[in-house]
């Protein structure tokens, strides 16, 4: 049997775990690179790590699969998209109001990608 609570703490200690990927790979290339370019690679390496610990540790599915991997990107840019325009929007209505944007946009935006990895991307099939 599943447990999801299991799983949504897992869920957040992986996130968690990509966002200092995330911040680590970009913090050390932006002394190089252009600031576009350095963001662009630790995002993607964020990614990686995302889908790695979500597929094997949080939702434990082992079977390899290639149509995982572009759903998971799916899902990562739409989650993207949510998490900027909410941020956006809470800011458009409460300026100065950064860290419940920060927070608002991280929670709705966390929250749809679980259910769609857990029931679409990642999915016993």
């Amino acid at each position: 049997m599943v447990d999801t609570k299991k799983e949504i703490i897992r869920f957040f200690i992986a996130g968690a775990i990509a966002n200092v990927t995330d911040y680590s790979i970009y913090f050390f290339l932006f002394h190089f690179l252009p600031f576009s370019v350095a963001k662009g690679i630790s995002f993607a390496g964020a990614g990686i790590t995302g889908y790695l610990l979500n597929k094997y540790w949080v939702l434990r599915q082992n079977q390899p699969s290639y149509i995982e991997a572009v759903r998971y990107a799916l899902i990562i840019f739409l989650a993207l998209g949510i998490n900027v325009l909410v941020n956006q929007t809470v800011l458009n209505l409460l300026p100065g109001a950064v860290v419940l944007a920060l927070i608002v946009a991280s929670m709705l935006a966390g929250s749809l990608a679980f259910v769609c990895l857990k029931w679409w991307v990642f999915r016993a099939e």
